[in-house]
C-alpha cells in the first residue's frame, strides 16, 4: 500500500475520533490488538533468497506483539 492509497483510506473513515489499533496474527491465528505507537519514515530491511537491501518505507509502529 502506498501512502496516497492510505490516504484515500482514512478520508472515507467518517468518524474522525476513533482510536488507532494495529491487528496482528501469530502463527496460531491467535489475533491480537496493540494500539498505535507513533509512525516514521525509515529504512527497512528486505531479505529474499538472492539478495538483501533496504527500502525507505513509512513505518506504522504497532509495538509488541
Amino acid at each position: 500500500m502506498t501512502v496516497q492509497e492510505l490516504i484515500n483510506e482514512l478520508q472515507q473513515v467518517k468518524n474522525k475520533n476513533l482510536q488507532i489499533v494495529v491487528r496482528g496474527t501469530d502463527p496460531t491465528d491467535w489475533i491480537y490488538n496493540n494500539n498505535f505507537e507513533g509512525v516514521s519514515e525509515e529504512n527497512v530491511f528486505y531479505e529474499d533468497i538472492d539478495d538483501c537491501y533496504y527500502r525507505r518505507r513509512l513505518v506504522l509502529d504497532g509495538g509488541s506483539f
